[in-house]
């Protein structure tokens, strides 16, 4: 079954919910259903006829190991989040141009939000849960009470929203954007804070700092800079010219729980850890294509970093060695340590989810489901359960 047979068995229209919509945008939403047909799938007919040896027709399953599923959105689905302290909610994303929100356990859709003029490409939930963003790539941000289920606000400024993050401690919204800036909002009420101006290429990947004191953003020219959230002055910046640090663009960073160590991935196959003081403090270099995903251990002095190589390294970030080092088919897209735990959750453009042991590189469980590369991934606060969105347009939940 190709990936839109597989999405159009769960087009049944059932009922009519609630949806958050603009003055201007009111659109229905589908619950979907069938989940209960998903073992039995098998490609369609185009794809199964055609006689064997023996004159019967070969069939070839799917393999899914996923315990539900959201199909709503039938195009690329680029992120996704998982609410803070309802863990049943997920918000979603992509390039149909709309977010929903929707159920974990049943995957009944709960909202479709209002519609963007171009992929939504970041969505998150505030950190007390009370509001949801949806970012897109024609430059504006819509805002949500997730009870009320309103819009807030809709936020203008910068470009193409490459990420969004919201203060550990408070309803400020921060954004990152193809224009080489970033923005500042407050919510709900959408009060513009600040511009941070001092990357030269687009913003790729940043975030508050675990205590909200700082912001840390990497960018295409190869910069990495911290920020005070206050002033919107850099107080450390990484760059290029320093031949130590990355000379590509960065694709993804990780802070350290308190704070003190960043770990940046880059496109020119190597990963850097610095100090916020501003020392390099190691280069981890076994990856032969670029570095696109990176984390730091919660419990352990353990670094991950995923390749386009297909290989995921476990580096001892006190001895600056490389541990071990763990392969997927195809390129590592995003990897999650689990909370409190040496234990390690990658996703990648092979469509499988997989679950390391760091501590032995034992890779304890492998997931599969989607036909088309995993672009995005969130886990439980248990680690038990993950959640995933796909290029094939579908997010798929896998379970203990």
């Amino acid at each position: 079954m190709n990936s839109d047979d597989r999405r159009n068995h769960y087009d049944e229209e059932e009922d009519v919910e609630e949806t958050f919509v603009d003055d201007d945008d009111v659109a229905d939403v589908v619950h979907y259903e069938g989940e209960e047909d998903r073992d039995d799938m098998a490609m369609d007919d185009d794809d199964e006829e055609g006689e064997g040896e023996g004159g019967e027709r070969d069939e070839v399953l799917l393999e899914d190991d996923s315990v539900q599923g959201f199909f709503a959105h039938k195009e690329p689905v680029f992120s996704l989040d998982l609410h803070p302290t309802r863990q049943n909610l997920v918000v979603s994303g992509g390039s149909d141009d709309r977010a929903y929100i929707w159920q974990l356990d049943t995957g009944d859709q709960i909202a479709e939000l209002g519609k963007h003029d171009d992929s939504v490409s970041a969505v998150r939930f505030s950190n007390d849960g009370s509001l949801v963003a949806t970012g897109g790539m024609d430059g504006k941000i819509h805002v949500y009470s997730v009870d009320k289920r309103e819009k807030c606000a809709t936020l203008d400024g910068p470009d193409e929203i490459q990420f969004v993050d919201w203060h550990p401690k408070g309803n400020v919204l921060l954004a990152g954007a193809q224009d080489a800036s970033l923005w500042m909002w407050s919510l709900p009420g959408g009060d513009f804070m600040h511009v941070f101006a001092g990357h030269s290429a687009p913003v790729t990947c940043g975030r508050f700092t675990n205590s909200g004191r700082n912001i840390v953003s990497g960018a295409e020219d190869g910069s990495l800079i911290v920020w005070d959230p206050k002033t919107a002055a850099i107080v450390r910046q990484f760059t290029s010219q320093d031949e130590r640090f990355h000379q590509g663009a960065i694709t993804s960073l990780a802070i350290a729980r308190d704070d003190q160590v960043i770990l940046t991935g880059s496109v020119d196959a190597t990963a850097k850890l610095v100090h916020v003081n501003g020392s390099i403090l190691a280069s981890f270099g076994n990856a032969t294509e670029s570095v696109e995903a990176v984390g730091l251990c919660d419990v352990l002095p353990l670094a991950a970093t995923g390749s386009v190589d297909g290989s995921l390294s476990i580096w001892d970030i006190n001895t600056m060695r490389l541990r071990t080092t763990l392969r997927h088919d195809d390129s590592v897209t995003r990897v999650l340590w689990h909370e409190s735990s040496p234990m390690l959750t990658s996703v990648s453009m092979d469509c499988s989810v997989r679950t390391w042991d760091a501590r032995t590189g034992e890779c304890v469980r492998v997931w599969r489901g989607h036909q088309a590369g995993i672009m995005d991934v969130a886990l439980t606060h248990d680690g038990r359960t993950v959640v995933t969105a796909s290029d094939d347009g579908c997010c798929l939940v896998f379970s203990e």
